[in-house]
């Protein structure tokens, strides 16, 4: 273990556990059940061994679009037991910056991210991870929403969404080696400029704050897109400890 929370593999670089934060009005969240990465197409040989024997990972939530994973694969998680669940955030309205994105994912595909976060309660679900290709972006938009969900406080969200700095340079470089790889001339799939993977801190508190402006806060825009009360209060349970 390189900290409490992440873990050191070979070829995934955003990899962290959702345990450990603190939960208003006490509790925190428990470890080894909820993970965040990067894409676990790119697991190696050993990061699969670790990934399902050391971890027990029973869920992949991919978050990617279909042609993401038409183009780069599912990977060695493919081969396992290890259930797969397709939650595709793509195709989604032009916005001006990135927190009119993330809130963009809530609107226009908060069906999708409900039916993952439901797909988390069903019997044998945990552990899990949800990924999307960087872990950044549409991953920080979900595992935001359900940290909120449950009761974690902004800044520790916010802190959070902010690890994912520590491994902007390896994806980019690893994207660079896909890009010529695969002959993307254009990385239509792929961003390679690394001034637009400077993660600001302004971006999730804006993301939270338009989330509580349009619906109240995250679980009225759960209940908006269909998450019914008891499912809340499974998924309180489930995730947090006391």
């Amino acid at each position: 273990m390189a900290t409490v929370r992440s873990v050191t593999f070979e070829n995934l670089y955003n990899f962290r556990d959702l345990g450990g934060l603190p939960v208003a009005p006490g509790g925190t969240t428990r470890t080894d059940r909820l993970y965040r990465s990067d894409s676990v197409a790119y697991a190696s040989a050993s990061d699969t061994a670790w990934l399902v024997e050391r971890l027990g990972l029973a869920t992949v939530v991919d978050l990617r679009g279909e042609r993401e994973v038409d183009l780069f694969g599912r990977g060695l998680l493919a081969r396992t037991g290890v259930r797969y669940v397709a939650a595709p955030i793509d195709k989604l309205a032009e916005y001006d910056d990135l927190a009119g994105y993330y809130l963009g994912v809530l609107a226009e595909r908060g069906d999708v991210l409900v039916t993952a976060i439901r797909g988390l309660l069903e019997p044998g679900a945990l552990p899990a991870v949800i990924h999307c290709e960087a872990g950044c972006d549409r991953t920080g938009v979900l595992v935001a929403t359900i940290l909120s969900l449950i009761g974690v406080p902004d800044a520790d969200i916010c802190a959070d969404y902010l690890l994912t700095s520590a491994a902007v340079a390896a994806i980019i470089e690893r994207d660079r080696w896909l890009a010529t790889r695969l002959n993307l001339v254009d990385a239509a799939d792929l961003n390679l400029d690394y001034d637009d993977w400077v993660l600001a801190a302004e971006t999730m508190p804006a993301t939270l704050a338009g989330m509580r402006a349009r619906w109240g806060d995250a679980a009225g825009w759960a209940a908006a897109h269909g998450l019914r009360p008891e499912e809340l209060d499974r998924l309180r349970e489930t995730l947090v400890a006391a």
